[in-house]
């Protein structure tokens, strides 16, 4: 019993060490991804729109100093 114990908490401590380890992408590399993979890309002074083939749709808000301010898309 304690062998099974043992084991389960290796593999546990195991799965949530690799789990945090991975890399997470900033707002701005997730934008410029949005933009260049998109089908429909319009660009009004400091709003970006971006529609895709399969009906989804995506706006990419900047700030005055050029900086993301927000990101919305279908989803949210």
């Amino acid at each position: 019993m304690k062998n099974i114990l043992k084991t389960s908490a290796l593999l546990l401590l195991t799965t949530v060490a690799l789990g945090s380890c991975r890399e997470e992408k900033t707002i701005e590399e997730t934008a410029n991804e949005m933009i260049e993979n998109g089908d429909k890309v319009e660009v009004k002074d400091d709003k970006v729109k971006i529609e895709n083939e399969d009906g989804s749709e995506a706006k990419i808000k900047y700030d005055e100093n050029g900086e993301i301010e927000k990101v919305k898309t279908d989803d949210n």
